[in-house]
C-alpha cells in the first residue's frame, strides 16, 4: 500500500502550501487511517540512538532487567512495565516478544521510573520522546484543522494528555516456524500513534477491499496511525486503522510506538461541531482508561464499536 507522504515542514509555510498538506492529511485519515511523515523534526541521530539504547536494554541479562523493572506486573496503569510474551504453535515453534512501556508526559513526572541501565537509557530515550511529543502536538493541530475544527481545538487538553511509548523487540522465528505474526490485528486506543520501525513489518487492513497490505517504511520517515479516540472525536469521519505486526525471518525486529491521547480519565465525545440534525452523534463518550481496560478485559470486539449509537 502506498500511503501519502506528508512533509511536516510545510505546515509552517505560507497558507497555500499549508492548505495542500492539510488536505493531504484529511484524505489520508479518511481513506487509509494512516500516513507517512517526513521532515518531521526528529533527527536521524536521535532515532538511531533511541533504537540502539533499546536494543541494548533488551540484550541485558534477564535478572538485570527484572531488577530494573517489575516483570509481568498486572497493574495495567503502572508508569513503567516490562513484559515478555511467548507463544507456541506446535512443539518448538516459539515466538518471543519483549516490550517495555514508558509513560512520558509530563516528562518530569515519569523519568525517574525509567530504566537506569544501560546508563544512557534515560538520556537517549528522553531526547526521542521529547522530539516525538513535539511532532505529535504539531500533527494534532493539523488534524483538527483538517476536520475544520481549527488548529487550536482541544489543544490545551492534548498538551496535558497522555504520552505512552512502547518499545517492542520481536525475535525472528525459526525457518520451520508457522508463526508469522508478531502482534494480532488491532486498532490503537489513542488519538494518533507515531511509529518508528527498524525494518518493514507493519501491515494495515485496506478499508477499500478488506485485504491486508504491507507498508514500507521509507528511509527518514515515521508512520502515523489514526486511533480509536480520533475516530470517536471525529464522529466517524476518520476511522481507526486495523493493523498487525509481521516478523522478520532473519533478524530481531524492533519498533517504537508513541501513543498520544488526552488525560487518562478525560471523557472524549464527538465534537459538537461535527454533529447536526442530518448527521447525529454516532458514539457515546469514553476515556482513555475505559479503552485500555477494555483491551485487558477479554471482551469480544472493540469498545469503539460497542460505543456506536
Amino acid at each position: 500500500m502506498e500511503l501519502p507522504m506528508v512533509d511536516v515542514s510545510l505546515l509552517g509555510q505560507d497558507s497555500n502550501e499549508k492548505s495542500i498538506v492539510i488536505k493531504q492529511i484529511q484524505e489520508a485519515c479518511q481513506t487509509w487511517g494512516a500516513f507517512h511523515v517526513i521532515n518531521h523534526g526528529v533527527s536521524e541521530a536521535v532515532i538511531q540512538a533511541a533504537m540502539e539504547v533499546n536494543r541494548n536494554f533488551f540484550d541485558l541479562p534477564e535478572m538485570m532487567k527484572k531488577e530494573i523493572l517489575e516483570l509481568g506486573s498486572r497493574d495495567m496503569f503502572s508508569p513503567v512495565k516490562l513484559l515478555t510474551f511467548q507463544r507456541s504453535a506446535r512443539g518448538s515453534d516459539l515466538l518471543q516478544r519483549d516490550l517495555v512501556r514508558l509513560y512520558a508526559n509530563p516528562f518530569e513526572d515519569f523519568i525517574d521510573f525509567w530504566p537506569t541501565h544501560p546508563a544512557d537509557y534515560r538520556e537517549k530515550m528522553g531526547r526521542y520522546t521529547k522530539d516525538v511529543r513535539k511532532l505529535g502536538i504539531t500533527l494534532f493541530g493539523a488534524i483538527m484543522e483538517s476536520l475544520n475544527l481549527g488548529p487550536t481545538h482541544l489543544q490545551e487538553n492534548f498538551d496535558k494528555g497522555m504520552h505512552m511509548v512502547i518499545a517492542n523487540s520481536y525475535s525472528p522465528p525459526t525457518p520451520e516456524s508457522s508463526i508469522k505474526i508478531g502482534v494480532a490485528p488491532h486498532s490503537d486506543h489513542g488519538i494518533i500513534t507515531i511509529l518508528l520501525q527498524s525494518s518493514p513489518g507493519l501491515e494495515v487492513l485496506d478499508m477499500a477491499d478488506g485485504k491486508w497490505k504491507a507498508l514500507p517504511c521509507p528511509e527518514g520517515s515515521l508512520q502515523v496511525l489514526v486511533g480509536d479516540h480520533l475516530e470517536l472525536l471525529s464522529n466517524g469521519i476518520y476511522k481507526s486503522v486495523f493493523h498487525r505486526a509481521t516478523l522478520s525471518t532473519r533478524t530481531t525486529r524492533m519498533s517504537l510506538a508513541s501513543f498520544h491521547n488526552f488525560e487518562l480519565d478525560e471523557v472524549v465525545e464527538p465534537a459538537t461541531e461535527l454533529t447536526a440534525e442530518d448527521c447525529p452523534k454516532r458514539y457515546e463518550g469514553c476515556s482513555t482508561r475505559d479503552l485500555i481496560k477494555d483491551i485487558y478485559s477479554g471482551e469480544v470486539g472493540r469498545l469503539i464499536d460497542r460505543l456506536k449509537i
